[in-house]
């Protein structure tokens, strides 16, 4: 699914065109092209006011994570995060010291009531939401929930962290628009809102780029800190992703990995439904790359995620426990399955072995 021929030509490109800059130290804050051209990215998908100083490139979107953790967070703050959330972000934020406070999600995303109620009793640091087809959860929250967050973010003065790897991996209708899009219509809210963007779920995890739009005093305490951390990300690989996008090639990228994850998520949907039936349920993804189920136990089956991989394990198969995805009250019978990086086929003969071991 790489599109190799388009990163060599952008790679040859990066060094024909500027050899010196593509293979020096670089600026902090990212390879000025670059910049631009994630400014425009960004604009094409509705960001329309992102300028290229409001970012700063990242090596990949997890050190954007790391990063928010080292400027916002001090031992004891209370951050809210999904339950479930992505496993590295929990890692991250307590390594800094935080105390996590779990909201619970639903097929639209997080439930904006139950959050409001977290965040007036907890006050937290920070609120971190993957929106769209979240890790693990692959929900998708809706429209009207995006603005009515952004609007508690300005109500109660919080910062609402976006992290969006996933966002243009769908697979029919578009997503709503990012909240960082939306929050021109929330006044007051974009000086509340950071946004995490990666190019590893679209182009290549191996290039190590990602992306942070956040508020000019963030964003400077987190250029700082990633000068200590690593200096810049790699300016090769960041010449060789601005030639990519200025090149245009991004746009059939997107469609060619869009029908291939969408074939591939319709494939491991109907073979959980034929070869598990009532003993798994799981809402069938619209996007991303994870289905995220609950064992039911009917019919005396197994309920246990954990004990349910062992067994997996045994037949030649593995995937991701639930729990380890919740920051608090784990659901012991959830499990995370992948369709990523398997063909169809394979999907069918992990399912079936799946059903082998329950």
């Amino acid at each position: 699914m790489f599109d190799v021929e388009g990163i060599r030509a952008a790679t040859n490109q990066a060094l024909n065109e500027e050899p010196g800059a593509a293979l020096q130290y670089g600026a902090t804050e990212g390879y000025q092209p670059l910049r631009e051209q994630l400014a425009a990215f960004m604009h094409s998908k509705g960001a329309l006011d992102v300028a290229p100083e409001q970012l700063i490139v990242t090596t990949g979107s997890q050190q954007a994570l790391d990063l928010l953790g080292k400027t916002m967070i001090s031992p004891g703050d209370r951050v809210i995060v999904e339950g479930p959330t992505f496993l590295a972000t929990i890692q991250c934020f307590r390594l800094y010291g935080a105390q996590l406070i779990s909201a619970p999600v639903d097929g639209n995303g997080v439930d904006t009531d139950q959050l409001e109620q977290l965040i007036a009793e907890h006050q937290p640091k920070m609120v971190y939401l993957i929106p769209t087809f979240g890790n693990p959860s692959g929900a998708l929250l809706s429209l009207a929930r995006r603005k009515r967050i952004l609007e508690l973010a300005v109500k109660y003065q919080t910062l609402i962290v976006e992290d969006d790897p996933y966002g243009d991996l769908y697979f029919g209708d578009a997503p709503p628009p990012s909240m960082l899009a939306l929050s021109a219509q929330v006044p007051g809210s974009r000086d509340l809102l950071a946004h995490c963007g990666s190019l590893s779920k679209v182009l290549s995890p191996g290039l190590r780029v990602g992306w942070m739009i956040a508020p000019p005093a963030l964003l400077a305490n987190a250029t700082m800190c990633k000068q200590f951390s690593d200096a810049h990300t790699s300016t090769f690989a960041q010449a060789t992703a601005a030639q990519y996008l200025k090149a245009g090639r991004m746009p059939a990228t997107l469609t060619h990995v869009r029908q291939v994850y969408a074939e591939r998520a319709g494939a491991m949907g109907n073979a959980l439904r034929r070869e598990l039936g009532d003993a798994i349920e799981f809402v069938q993804p619209q996007g991303g790359l994870f289905v995220w189920a609950r064992l039911t136990g009917a019919n005396g089956k197994i309920s246990s995620g954990a004990e349910f991989a062992k067994r997996a394990i045994e037949k030649g198969v593995a995937f991701v426990p639930g729990v380890p995805f919740y920051a608090a009250d784990p659901d012991t019978s959830t499990l995370r399955l992948s369709f990523a990086t398997a063909d169809v086929a394979r999907i069918e003969e992990g399912v079936a072995r799946l059903a082998q071991a329950l």
